[in-house]
């Protein structure tokens, strides 16, 4: 079965060439019955596969946000949750993940180009409608264009890097936006148009910035002058790319959505190691990472959680069950992990009890 899934996933993504065809299981039982009461009162939502709570926020104030794939976002102050949408401004209610400026202002990766939130206002800022390079030099085949942020980042120097679901990447100064990558990865056979789809961005410690790609991109690495570009001839599991990240000793993680084949590769500078569910992995597609104080991986996939601390994996089960398709694990400020993901999932555990919230964060 679980081969079929990963078949069916594969497919979906290359008939419509964008970041949005993976789909999960049906997210389990509600398991408190303080939430099943909850849920009484306020009435389930049928969450389906596209609804995805996609990244956590944990500002300077010790607020975390939740941004969705169709609600807007969700302020959790550590007692409600405040759910802010179009109606109150939000540039779109698509939001596919969030960061936090070194002047606490809000920025929003959305279905609708960028957009800032200073507690007050919202500000929507739109890419470029028309760039000076139309076609590739190589190929002479053009980009498609997208309004669409999928994911953001602010650099050392305060410049914000943007990454699309289609045109590759763009660096903004707040005056001018530059194009990066748009004519990489694989030619779409629908529309004969590149359709670079850039899942994910990190500044290193040295300064580099990294992309990563969904459409077969692989890896590349900006040094502030040229591109380094990674394929699976430099040891990558595969090229399709989602999640990258740095730990604290330098290694830098990337997750593979490669379907059988895929896994984890970790740069160490020099070369490209690879983990994989031979390894003890608990799922081949993988969405994020994040480490604890430990020192200890914890992975999200397409099939649960699971951590690793340098030699062995373990997986994280709720009675008996996998937490589904996970995409995004933080923690806030009084040392509760949380976990996001596919069907509208929420989940917050304290080290000893797993916490559902999928419905309750509905409730203002």
């Amino acid at each position: 079965m679980k081969k079929l899934k990963h078949i069916l996933i594969l497919f979906i993504i290359l008939l419509n060439s964008s970041c949005k065809g993976q789909i999960q299981k049906q997210s389990q039982d509600e398991g408190n019955n303080d939430i099943k009461a909850t849920n009484e009162k306020v009435g389930i939502y049928d969450y389906g596969a596209g609804d995805v709570v996609t990244k956590g926020l944990l500002d300077k104030e010790g607020n975390i946000w939740f941004t969705t794939t169709k609600e807007g976002v969700f302020k959790y102050n550590g007692k409600n949750f405040k759910n802010i949408t179009a109606n109150d401004g939000l540039c779109s209610n698509n939001v596919w993940s969030v960061i936090e400026d070194k002047n606490g202002v809000l920025w929003f990766a959305t279905a609708e180009g960028l957009c800032s939130f200073d507690g007050n206002s919202f500000i929507n800022i739109q890419l470029p409608k028309v760039d000076t390079e139309n076609v590739s030099p190589i190929t002479g085949l053009p980009s498609r264009k997208t309004k669409v942020v999928s994911t953001i980042i602010q650099d050392n120097k305060g410049d914000f890097w943007l990454g699309t679901d289609a045109s590759g990447a763009y660096h903004y100064d707040r005056k001018k936006f530059t194009s990066f990558l748009k004519f990489e990865g694989r030619i779409q056979p629908s529309d004969s148009l590149y359709n670079n789809c850039i899942t994910s961005i990190l500044e290193d410690r040295k300064g580099n910035i990294w992309f990563t790609s969904m459409t077969h991109g692989g890896i590349n690495r900006y040094d502030g002058k040229s591109m380094t570009h990674f394929t699976t001839k430099d040891g990558l599991l595969g090229d399709m790319i989602k999640p990258s990240f740095e730990d604290s000793r330098g290694n830098i993680w990337f997750g593979s959505i490669q379907n059988l084949e895929g896994g984890i590769n970790i740069f160490d500078g020099t070369s490209f190691k690879s983990l994989t569910k031979k390894d003890g992995l608990c799922d081949s597609n993988v969405s994020c990472f994040y480490e604890d104080e430990t020192g200890r991986i914890w992975i999200g996939t397409g099939d649960g959680v699971c951590s690793y601390d340098g030699k062995t994996f373990t997986e994280f089960i709720n009675q008996g069950e996998s937490l589904g398709d996970i995409r995004f694990i933080i923690k806030d400020n009084v040392d509760n992990m949380w976990f996001g993901g596919r069907y509208g999932s929420l989940y917050r555990y304290d080290g000893k009890e797993l916490k559902n919230f999928t419905q309750t964060k509905r409730l203002n």
